[in-house]
């Protein structure tokens, strides 16, 4: 099992690259308290007001589907107002802040498809801004990321959406969710290839595990290689009516350990720098037995967030809170990421 918490050798076994020198042992005499009490707290207006019109929006679209009237899809509209989420992604919201609102949506008890489509698409969207996709790209991928799973409103919901194991013929039609998905946005106009594609390949895995196809690496756009391990990531790290969510930390551990075959290294690499094992967003457990927010990540020590301290050792809310750069404190690390539920009677 790879331990994150000794290193970042979730990077290492993806493939070579420079390796830097442990320094943990040449700076330990030091010592010194590097907290930090002037990082910013995350304004989430502008946030929540693009998330909750990028939700609302694709809803109205869903719905439609569910409802059995997709010859009233406006694709027009769709393509405008992908032009219009792109630029809002770009300038008006911080990266950051939209990732902390993907871990507070946690929405299942009336259809978690809505909440789940959009944070599929702002994962994906926060990646590849990152990776200088063109606009172009970054267009396609927005409106393939939010509709990927459109093809699931089709599938009669008492199937996909109850507390309970499916039947192998159940799971079969569950698959064929894909495939529905490409086809309604292959009969959209001005979708192009490219859109419908992703949203039929967004199951497949690389290594041909995958369905509805079976495809390998060479035969997936990479945006569908995007879109998959993202898909996965983002399903795992949510509530379901059949299982709770897994913390961030243990399901990039499940991945690394079990699944880092079925998806791109590339876009594995890409996420444990942006995302990060610990996400904005997200609490955790340091070393030092304090408990915090994680408010910002350092992309070039992943694994050292910059942790908004608010409870001790024994679990008591500190009087004022602290701010702790990990990157600067070596003598801390993160242990593990903690169940914010668990805090909420502390």
């Amino acid at each position: 099992m790879v331990e994150l918490h000794e290193g970042f050798e979730g990077f290492e076994k993806l493939g070579p690259q420079k390796k830097k020198k442990k320094q943990e042992d040449l700076m330990l005499a030091g010592g010194k308290d590097e907290s930090i009490g002037l990082e910013p707290k995350p304004d989430l207006k502008k946030a929540n007001a693009l998330y909750d019109d990028v939700l609302s929006f694709t809803k109205s679209v869903l719905d439609k589907v569910a409802e059995g009237k997709e010859d009233q899809i406006n694709s027009g509209e769709i393509l405008d107002k992908a032009k219009g989420y792109c630029e809002d992604l770009q300038k008006s919201a911080s990266p950051d802040d939209l990732v902390r609102l993907i871990f507070k949506h946690d929405d299942f008890e009336d259809n978690y498809l809505y909440a789940h489509s959009v944070n599929v698409c702002f994962l994906s969207v926060r990646i590849a801004l990152e990776l200088n996709f063109s606009k172009e790209r970054l267009h396609e991928l927005v409106i393939a990321s939010l509709f990927h799973d459109i093809g699931m409103m089709k599938v009669p919901i008492d199937i996909w959406n109850r507390n309970a194991r499916l039947t192998s013929s159940e799971y079969e039609e569950v698959q064929k969710h894909a495939l529905y998905g490409e086809e309604i946005f292959k009969n959209l106009d001005g979708m192009g290839e490219i859109i419908p594609t992703v949203i039929g390949q967004h199951q497949e895995r690389v290594d041909g595990t995958g369905y509805p196809r079976h495809l390998t690496r060479d035969n997936m756009h990479y945006l569908s290689r995007l879109v998959s391990l993202v898909d996965r990531y983002e399903a795992n790290t949510h509530t379901r009516l059949w299982r709770p969510r897994y913390l961030p930390d243990k399901t990039i551990q499940q991945i690394l350990d079990h699944e880092a075959g079925s998806f791109d290294p590339h876009f594995i690499k890409a996420m444990l720098r942006h995302i990060s094992i610990f996400p904005v967003g997200t609490w955790v457990k340091v070393s030092s037995g304090e408990i915090g927010d994680v408010i910002r990540t350092n992309e070039d020590t992943p694994m050292r967030p910059v942790v908004d301290v608010v409870f001790d050792r024994e679990k008591k809310k500190l009087a004022e809170q602290r701010m702790l750069d990990l990157s600067k404190q070596l003598l801390i690390h993160v242990e593990q990421c903690v169940d914010p539920r668990e805090l909420q009677s502390l």
